[in-house]
């Protein structure tokens, strides 16, 4: 009989059965309900920044590896899907260039330059967002109003993003916001991030195939309503309704699709409770106490940076280690 080889090598030794392409497919295909809300309430204009940002992504990618000479990964989809939630993290009426130039950050500052999938620690995507908010603030926050290609009819009761207006305006402008304007993304924003029922759509299918974990989301939610609803229980006058907060802004995209990024979030279940109510609270923190509209960016890229610490809290060994003498 003869011996079979005897393989050594590092965890983990069983494959979970999914390939990186059958997760980068599954994610594109979870946020395709976002790119057609945004196609709904805002036309062909924000398909041209998703469109624009996705094949910068892959081209900046694919260049990069080439001048390296590293093997080109760009079939497995991971490029695609940065430039695309990029893309959707940006107003419809930004110029051309500005998803081409955040697409080449955010591939290779925010992803080649740690090694590429899997070693990067903070949200490509992100890296690149933040890259042009700081540095081209006054074009990413024009959004235009809200034309639903049919059967609503454009929701006219405010002329900028629900958390702007709150932030400006205070709690009586966005008291008498419709909810289903809120819940379907009848209100002006971004393309990935005006549409609830969109995000939980994707989200949901995301969890369904056991491409995401649920506890990240659902304690993202979960620290953002609590954090909202203290608030509100100690100064009724100056905070809106906890359900606002979750329903508006980014809240929910960042829970489902932001926040659970591959390599960039804990993997530990105490790990991903407390990251998620982490992220949470902190784009509670950032929207009421900071100078910014929006937290959310900021927030995740902050407890992006908590992952190692986080992922260090294990459940206790049981036994005990015998000394030899």
């Amino acid at each position: 009989m003869t011996r079979p080889d005897l393989i050594v090598s590092v965890s983990p030794h069983i494959h979970s059965g999914k390939s990186v392409d059958a997760m980068m497919r599954d994610w594109l295909i979870a946020l395709i309900p976002c790119i057609l809300a945004g196609w709904f309430f805002f036309g062909f204009a924000a398909l041209r920044v998703v469109i624009i940002s996705a094949l910068t992504a892959v081209a900046a990618e694919a260049a990069w590896q080439k001048a390296l000479g590293r093997p080109l990964t760009i079939s497995d989809g991971s490029a695609a899907l940065t430039g695309v939630i990029l893309g959707l993290l940006l107003s419809p009426e930004v110029p051309w260039w500005i998803p081409v130039l955040g697409a080449v950050v955010a591939i290779l500052i925010g992803k080649q330059l740690f090694g590429g999938l899997g070693n990067h620690p903070f949200n490509s995507a992100l890296v690149g967002y933040t890259f042009l908010f700081i540095s081209y603030q006054h074009l990413l926050e024009s959004f235009p109003m809200p034309q639903p290609a049919f059967l609503l009819e454009p929701g006219g009761f405010i002329e900028y993003p629900p958390m702007d207006v709150l932030k400006m305006d205070g709690v009586e402008a966005v008291r008498d916001i419709p909810w289903m304007d809120l819940f379907l993304g009848n209100v002006p924003g971004t393309a990935g991030t005006v549409s609830v029922l969109a995000v939980l759509l994707g989200g949901l299918y995301l969890v369904a195939r056991g491409t995401i974990r649920w506890q990240i989301p659902l304690f993202c939610l979960l620290g953002t309503f609590v954090f909202a609803a203290i608030c509100k229980v100690v100064s009724p006058q100056n905070y809106a309704a906890p359900i606002f907060y979750v329903l508006a802004g980014w809240t929910c995209f960042s829970a489902f699709f932001l926040a659970t990024e591959v390599g960039t979030c804990p993997v530990t279940l105490p790990g991903m409770i407390l990251y998620g109510l982490g992220c949470g609270c902190l784009i509670m923190t950032i929207r009421i106490w900071g100078t910014y509209m929006e937290g959310a960016a900021f927030a995740i890229l902050l407890m992006n940076s908590l992952t190692p610490l986080l992922d260090r809290i294990r459940p206790k060994v049981v036994g005990r280690v015998e000394q030899i003498a």
